[in-house]
């Protein structure tokens, strides 16, 4: 019985061995291949390569895929048609598989992109941006060659955490610049004693920082003046903003009230022109509404009187007539 078992061995590993003189020409393999799908041996679905001359799976398509889209970080659709050697159509369909599978990637204008990719990406802005205090979107756009929205929803998430600073108008700043640019407007702000239209002096400040930097000043956006000066004026200015961009300080406020006080205590009347001037708009709703010491007045065409002021010419009037004078 041993001996047949080595014989049968030694068979075994000499047939091994033994080179094959059948060979089966591309055509055979084809026509072998469509018979086994015919019969159902092969029940799943085979694809091409682009030279004709492999075959391949599905699962081991989106497999290479996956594969080489997480070792370069950002690939597009077409390089991986190249890449995997299967037609774009095959490539273009599983892609979006392969996204909704995957949540660490996203599929933008034709490529496929990993979160490792842009938290790299994110590290060498933040570099970049300690180095200049300021970079725009638009040229980070260009460089990387997306849309604007694209690299916006990709930052805002980081910041704070891989990109220390702060996006405003398309625009990001580190915080050390922000906080000069704010101590600028909250001085100014605070210099301010009569109505001022805020776009002046956002303009006036950018003038101010390209003197101070020279050549290589950061171009500030208005909006972004605009946006710091919101974030004082819950707490450190006093003062109201109309529509948006018209700036009444707190100290004309007073100043403005106790004038108006001042002219009507002692004459117990005051004309719609001086308020004018003072800087009301509305004199009737400000002596009425605005400001509640003179419910009593009357509103007058020109004028806004005090009821003894009435009272007053009533009585000179009367005694004139009966004086015939």
């Amino acid at each position: 019985m041993d001996d047949e078992l080595l014989e049968l061995q030694r068979q075994f590993e000499f047939a091994q061995q033994a080179k094959s003189s059948i060979r089966l020409s591309d055509r055979n393999v084809i026509e072998l291949v469509q018979k086994l799908q015919q019969l159902q041996v092969i029940d799943f679905e085979l694809l091409h390569t682009a030279s004709g001359k492999e075959y391949i799976t599905l699962d081991q398509l989106r497999n290479e895929m996956v594969t080489e889209v997480k070792r370069l970080g950002r690939i597009s659709v077409i390089d991986l048609a190249d890449v995997t050697g299967v037609d774009l159509y095959y490539v273009e369909k599983l892609a979006q598989s392969i996204i909704t599978d995957h949540g660490e990637l996203m599929l933008t204008q034709g490529e496929i992109v990993t979160e490792s990719y842009w938290d790299s990406i994110a590290e060498e802005i933040n570099e970049r941006l300690q180095e200049c205090s300021q970079i725009a979107l638009t040229e980070l756009a260009a460089q990387l060659n997306v849309g604007l929205d694209l690299i916006a929803s990709v930052l805002e998430p980081r910041l704070g955490t891989i990109v220390k600073g702060r996006l405003e108008g398309g625009q990001l700043y580190t915080p050390a610049y922000v906080a000069r640019v704010s101590a600028m407007v909250r001085g100014a702000a605070r210099g301010i004693t009569v109505p001022t239209n805020l776009t002046v002096l956002w303009s006036s400040l950018q003038n101010l920082l390209q003197e101070m930097d020279g050549a290589s000043g950061v171009a500030v956006d208005g909006s972004f003046f605009q946006s710091l000066f919101n974030g004082l004026v819950r707490g450190e200015i006093s003062g109201s903003v109309r529509a948006g961009v018209h700036w009444t300080p707190a100290v004309f406020a007073v100043a403005q009230k106790e004038s108006v006080d001042s002219f009507f205590s002692q004459n117990s009347f005051i004309s719609y022109d001086i308020l004018q001037k003072l800087g009301i708009p509305q004199p009737v709703q400000f002596l009425q509404v605005t400001n509640p010491r003179y419910p009593e007045g009357k509103p007058l065409v020109t004028t806004f009187v005090h009821p003894s002021m009435i009272e007053m010419l009533d009585a000179a009037t009367e005694d004139a007539l009966e004086r015939g004078s």
